[in-house]
């Protein structure tokens, strides 16, 4: 054949098989990461190692096929009551006002005057909450190691492990269960509940209050869905010591069943 009836000269290279966080399905089977049954939330600390390169970005969150003194990689720790802070929120729900009968003297009748409590929602990201768990996981467990950013199409290790949670992991989960803390501190003067501007200060989220009996029971929970739960979640808790006299701390615990 004459070379110039060659319609198309062409070469090959190899592709690298991680450009789709995606994982098929099939009738005959699948491919997908081993996960835990059941999760939950509490105080705990996770800690995983990296490479940290903002130099040569394409190294930047790369994790060695092992660890050893030759393979210089960061240790990071995080903290789930970090990540359950940074995904949460308390406000004043509405104020309630009872009335309270406060004995003055054996010779005096009793007195009776308003008990200021407030109503409060504190709202939950539950799908954010569980997102990092699992990446933090996958990062413990060294799942998506020796692949570095150049080999993925979104250039960046840790947001394709992000992209694999949300298109494999997340809808394998729902809320099982969510348990509220709280613990009350008498008031000394009014600066340690109101702000300069005379505005109520927010509860503290405290580790502290982490103690079996300080377990509310019955907390009003409320979920957007109850097949699909993943949403916001808000906790609608009624103070129930007069806010005047009283501040308190809390803190949560969330669960989660694999489906």
């Amino acid at each position: 054949m004459k070379s110039n009836l060659i319609i198309k000269k062409f070469t090959t290279t190899p592709a690298k098989g991680v450009r789709s966080s995606k994982e098929i399905k099939s009738f005959f089977g699948s491919k997908l990461v081993d996960i835990e049954d059941s999760i939950i939330i509490n105080d705990i600390s996770i800690q995983y190692s990296e490479v940290v390169d903002k130099v040569n970005i394409q190294n930047d969150h790369y994790q060695y096929y092992d660890i050893s003194a030759i393979h210089q990689e960061k240790n990071i720790l995080r903290s789930l009551d970090d990540v359950k802070y940074e995904n949460h929120s308390i406000d004043i729900y509405s104020q309630v006002t009872n009335k309270s009968i406060i004995s003055v003297s054996s010779a005096k009748p009793n007195t009776i005057v308003p008990n200021r409590n407030f109503e409060w929602v504190i709202n939950i990201n539950a799908k954010s909450i569980l997102r990092e768990y699992l990446f933090l996981r996958l990062k413990e467990a060294r799942t998506f190691k020796t692949i570095r950013s150049d080999d993925l199409v979104e250039r960046n290790v840790n947001n394709y492990i992000n992209d694999y949670i949300d298109n494999n992991m997340l809808n394998r989960y729902n809320i099982s269960g969510l348990s509220f803390y709280v613990q009350y501190f008498n008031v000394i003067s009014d600066s340690t509940i109101f702000t300069k501007g005379q505005v109520l200060k927010s509860p503290n989220f405290n580790k502290t209050v982490y103690v079996g009996g300080n377990l509310v029971p019955n907390v009003n929970v409320v979920t957007p869905d109850y097949l699909s739960n993943l949403g916001t979640v808000k906790i609608i808790y009624n103070q129930i010591k007069d806010s005047s006299m009283y501040k308190f701390d809390y803190y949560f615990t969330i669960s989660y069943q694999k489906i």
